[in-house]
């Protein structure tokens, strides 16, 4: 019971000093008694700038220990009593403000997007306490329901990552439609007023939102994350003198941090697909309304 044992002593030595706040998962908060609250970002705690009262807002569900065991478990979570970045940590501090954050999305409950061995270790170890009593068919059967889990993890990821795709080719070809419209912006061809200053304010929207499009397309496709595969070398090469039922029980640990690892990643790729989305309906939108003014134009001129 070693890493049950552990987590829950971080949790209760959290708690003591902090209460702590959720919502829906997304972000993790906590404030001490009368103090600051403070978020967790990719690992580690930094300041909220914005006053804020979690014990007064609908919004945010204060958490107990379980739960926060669960959540730590969950997000890989190293120390929720942790110290929160100081100024002096300039470069950590920046990648956790609100416009970098903007720019570049942080995962989930605030866990990291490269994480330590040690903490993955720490779960798998976990979850195979947790199925302690569990024996025989019954062991069986949670194996077969947390392989479905990982498998279905990355389905979700390896089609997110197919419609990024879609999304870079269509930004790309939306992008050089916007660009080619700027023709009509000068020249002795170009628009007259007021219709050319009406285009060129739709054709900066336009370009604007094609460009983030393909950025957030691009972010699904390409940025990786720290990944811990239940099947790997190590993995199997530690779990041969087990037992046979603990073999099974630690497979079944690693399948479940493996899945809560990759359903994590996915929930975040898809989410980036999502604003894909809308950027790309709102370029082609600035493209229709460029495209409208041009047509008044003509047709007045």
């Amino acid at each position: 019971m070693a890493a049950l044992v552990q987590l829950r002593k971080m949790v209760d030595e959290a708690t003591a000093r902090y209460a702590f706040f959720r919502s829906e998962e997304k972000v993790l908060l906590r404030q001490a008694e009368q103090g600051a609250v403070e978020r967790l970002v990719n690992g580690s705690w930094v300041r909220v700038s914005r006053p804020r009262d979690p014990e007064r807002e609908e919004e945010w569900e204060r958490l107990e220990p379980e739960e926060l065991c669960y959540h730590a478990r969950k997000y890989f979570v190293e120390d929720l009593g942790a110290k929160p970045i100081g100024w002096d940590e300039r470069k950590e501090r920046l990648k956790r403000l609100g416009f970098y954050r903007y720019g570049n999305p942080p995962m989930k409950g605030g866990s990291r997007r490269r994480l330590p061995p040690e903490m993955f270790d720490r779960s798998r170890e976990a979850f195979s306490e947790l199925l302690g009593n569990t024996r025989g068919e019954a062991l069986e059967e949670l194996k077969e329901e947390a392989l479905l889990g990982y498998e279905h993890q990355r389905e979700r990821i390896a089609a997110a990552e197919q419609r990024a795709n879609f999304f870079l080719g269509t930004a790309g070809l939306t992008t050089s439609l916007v660009l080619a419209n700027a023709g009509l912006l000068l020249g002795s061809d170009k628009l007259d007023s007021p219709w050319r200053a009406l285009s060129a304010a739709a054709l900066l929207v336009a370009s604007i939102c094609a460009i983030t499009a393909g950025l957030r397309a691009l972010q699904a496709t390409m940025l990786t994350f720290g990944r811990t595969p239940p099947n790997s070398v190590p993995r199997v090469m530690k779990r041969r003198r087990l037992g046979k039922e603990a073999m099974v029980r630690a497979y079944v640990g690693a399948l479940l941090v493996g899945q809560h690892r990759l359903s994590a990643i996915a929930d975040w790729k898809i989410m980036r697909m999502k604003e894909a989305r809308r950027w790309f309906v709102a370029a082609s939108l600035g493209v229709v309304a460029l495209t409208v003014l041009v047509l008044v134009d003509v047709f007045l001129g």
